[in-house]
């Protein structure tokens, strides 16, 4: 299935009061769009509220969001988005509409014949698939090019996952349990009591149920955080911005930052030596040093330890006679052994021997002085770094006003939740049997344990033995290819994906070495800013390539930190991989990057320019606007 995007619209959101784009010519979707708009004029909101819409998150937006899209230059109650696109052959219009009075969202889609309905209607072969994690990969900005790559995510597994349709398996794997289940009920209590099979599926409903349950919550956690993350995106991205207005402090700031990480490192490597220090006391004070020395040289003088040894009594008892010319009978030898105990052995002569001279060596110098003088100084450091960050962000709030300060404690929220759901999700998901606090009541991977176990007593006591074992014959196939198919998929995918960062990053040696979860690079553990749009562009590129389902890539400042060698190779592989590209530019990345698309067919330019006073816009289409505007403004956002 092929989705294209045709029309956008934008009525009485923020800055815009009315914005209509186009992206069509005679109902055919243009292959490559770039919209060029200021800084401010509603790029990112646009982004936002095309993700809000396509994944029907948007009608669960807390009525604080909503408010945030009133406008801001005039007066209106309502606001509205819509997004006209076309799946094949047949189009659909989605509209959200906005009421900032009460808070609240709704999205309506148009299908004709038939109308207007309430809800998200999606074709039969896509429903389901359009969650928030989905939508991301296809509505795109650097930070999801990022996630491919966090340790933390599975953003990488899952797109294979969804684009091959590999979700496909888990439903076959269900509707398997399902036959064994009316297997089970048509068979009855043939073996057992009617009330131990009763209680045994009781138990085992309990176990599905809470799997259910379980799957749900991961499912809205997993939803909860993608809302949470592009929320937080968007307030770092304004109280950047806010912060971008006091150019002094905001280098004050960074310049603080390096600081501390700095004056941690050293404080670190200064313990270490106080550490290593302090197993030689000596080193601790000069009186201690003093009081050590004397020690060992009073032991020399006192010829400590002494040569009688326990060795010198063990021989004596051996012997017939004793040195005084004494016969040794048996309870002379018995005593003589018994004493021997009260002294020296060798070995622990030698040890003495070692003590001493330890302590006659004992001299003090200043080193564990100097190192505690140092680390001192290093302490100092840092609660002066603390209390000049302090001042520096109190003036950043202050140079922002109060909307800083709020932006600062909705990032801190923000975070918060963040942190929280990534906890809950751990909990879940994790596979770690050896956890103690993980059960069936709060981990999936032992809920399907137990349920295992249920099934196979349910089997027993049913005779239902044998369609067991077709269940888990077939359970074991799907599942083993569905591992197969994973592992053919990653292999050709990261052939792939390799071969094109070699054309797109040939200033260093990148290059994927497995997916597990996330992208997982050979022999680094991360890349820049620039090198990490570039894999993700790659890797997208890859998966959208071969995929039965092909989709649009809209994409929010698509070169971001890129260099100039590394947008050019972008702008090579993007219409290769994509049906349709509609790229948000500002004018700082035309050069090297938009510009390449001038001469290409079926591409069109569109220059937007917001009125700061009354919410107009202007609508510039054609290159040669496009590129002069860009001439012009270029300095002011880079």
């Amino acid at each position: 299935m092929r989705m294209t995007v045709l029309e956008l619209e934008c009525i009485n959101i923020r800055k815009i009061s009315s914005l209509k784009l186009f992206f069509h010519h005679n109902d055919e979707a243009i292959k490559n769009n770039f919209v060029m708009m200021a800084n401010g004029t509603g790029k990112t909101t646009i982004i936002q509220l095309i993700k809000g819409l396509l994944d029907g998150s948007a009608v669960n937006w807390s009525s604080e969001k909503i408010k945030e899209f009133a406008p801001s230059v005039i007066s209106a109650d309502l606001g509205e988005f819509s997004l006209t696109v076309k799946f094949d052959n047949r189009q659909y219009k989605y509209i959200l509409s906005l009421n900032y009075k009460n808070g609240a969202a709704m999205i309506d889609t148009v299908v004709p014949p038939r109308g207007r309905e309430r809800g998200l209607r999606l074709p039969e072969a896509l429903r389901g698939i359009f969650t928030p994690e989905f939508v991301s990969r296809f509505v795109f900005d650097g930070e999801q090019a990022k996630k491919s790559m966090d340790r933390t995510s599975n953003e990488a597994e899952e797109t294979i996952r969804y684009l091959y349709r590999l979700d496909e398996l888990d439903y076959i794997l269900s509707m398997n349990n399902k036959i064994l289940e009316d297997i089970q009920s048509a068979e009855g209590g043939s073996k057992g009591t009617n009330s131990s099979i009763s209680n045994l599926r009781t138990r085992k409903d309990a176990i599905e149920k809470t799997i259910i349950k379980l799957e749900a919550e991961r499912s809205l956690l997993s939803s909860d955080l993608a809302i949470y993350q592009s929320q937080l995106i968007e307030k770092e991205d304004n109280l950047n911005e806010l912060h971008k207005q006091s150019i002094a402090l905001n280098q004050e700031k960074q310049g603080l930052i390096k600081e501390a990480e700095e004056n941690r490192g050293k404080i670190s490597s200064q313990v270490n030596e106080l550490l290593a220090l302090v197993k030689s006391p000596y080193l601790l004070s000069d009186s201690f040093s003093a009081r050590m020395l004397e020690l060992g040289q009073g032991m020399q003088k006192l010829k400590l330890p002494k040569n009688s040894s326990k060795d010198f009594f063990i021989e004596l008892a051996n012997a017939q006679k004793c040195i005084c010319d004494r016969c040794i009978g048996e309870n002379e030898r018995d005593a003589i052994l018994k004493n021997a105990e009260r002294y020296l052995g060798g070995d622990r002569q030698a040890v003495l021997n070692i003590i001493k001279s330890c302590l006659i060596e004992s001299s003090f110098d200043s080193r564990a002085q100097d190192a505690f003088d140092l680390l001192g100084e290093l302490r100092l450091q840092e609660e002066n770094i603390r209390k000049r960050r302090t001042i520096n962000e109190e003036k950043l709030l202050k140079a922002g006003g109060d909307k800083t300060e709020q932006l600062q404690s909705e990032i801190y929220k923000l975070r918060e939740l963040i942190a929280i759901a990534k906890d809950k999700l751990e909990r879940i998901e994790s596979k770690d049997e050896s956890n103690n606090e993980l059960d069936e009541q709060n981990n999936l991977h032992k809920a399907r344990l137990e349920l295992n176990k249920y099934e196979n007593k349910i089997a027993s006591a049913t005779r239902t033995n044998s369609a067991l074992r077709r269940k888990t014959a077939v359970e074991k196939l799907i599942l083993a290819i569905k591992e197969k198919a994973t592992d053919a998929l990653k292999t050709e995918i990261i052939r792939k994906t390799n071969e094109k960062i070699k054309t797109v990053i040939t200033d260093d040696n990148i290059e994927i070495e497995n997916i597990d979860r996330y992208i997982k690079l050979r022999n680094r553990n991360g890349a820049s800013e620039g090198q990490t749009l570039s894999i993700g562009y790659c890797f997208l590129g890859t998966l959208f390539e071969d995929a039965e389902l092909e989709f649009p890539f809209i994409i929010d400042s698509p070169t971001g930190k890129m260099d100039f060698d590394k947008r050019k190779a972008v702008a090579a592989i993007i219409p290769k991989v994509f049906n349709q590209m509609i790229a948000f530019v500002q004018s700082a990345e035309v050069d090297r990057f938009a510009d390449r698309f001038y001469k290409k067919d079926n591409t069109q330019f569109l220059t937007v320019i917001a009125s700061k006073d009354s919410g107009e816009v202007e609508i510039h289409e054609g290159e040669k606007f496009f590129d002069s505007y860009q001439q012009e403004h270029k300095g002011e956002v880079e």
